[in-house]
């Protein structure tokens, strides 16, 4: 007796690969998706551009990304003088530095920074965690998810 295989009743894995297919379409070409001058979405599958404007104005009241802010994002240390971190979005090692910004000590969890604001000469001693920022203007730090 040979087995035969049996067909979905109901259309089966045909029947959602066209209707995936049907949503990526219609999500790429919905006019809800068009961008902006910048680059940025007008609208969102679950927002209206008034909605979504209205959105990016009150991230920007709340958290402030101003452009000198220090940002250290990750840390991999292995020893004393042994570590790479990602500061100000750039890759830095033992040996990097810049005439406003260096690194003093770095740990498992921390990352303690000497920084000078060239608007006033004065120096500053920062002590920052991964995923935290140095807001200049407040003089706070800020932790980011």
């Amino acid at each position: 007796m040979a087995l035969q295989r049996r067909k979905p009743e109901f259309g089966g894995g045909e029947m959602m690969r066209s209707f995936f297919l049907f949503i990526l379409i219609a999500c790429y070409f919905s006019p809800a998706f068009a961008e902006d001058g910048n680059g940025a979405p007008q609208a969102s599958l679950f927002f209206t551009p008034q909605e979504a404007h209205e959105a990016e104005v009150l991230a920007q009241r709340l958290a402030p990304a101003g452009v000198g802010d220090i940002r250290l994002g990750a840390v991999m240390y292995y020893g004393p003088d042994d570590w790479t971190l990602w500061l100000q979005g750039e890759k830095w090692t033992p040996e990097t530095s810049r005439d406003d910004l260096r690194v003093l000590e770095v740990t498992e969890d921390a990352v303690r920074l000497w920084w000078r604001n060239e608007d006033d000469a004065t120096e500053h001693e920062i002590t920052l965690r991964p995923n935290e920022s140095f807001q200049i203007a407040t003089g706070k730090i800020i932790s980011e998810p």
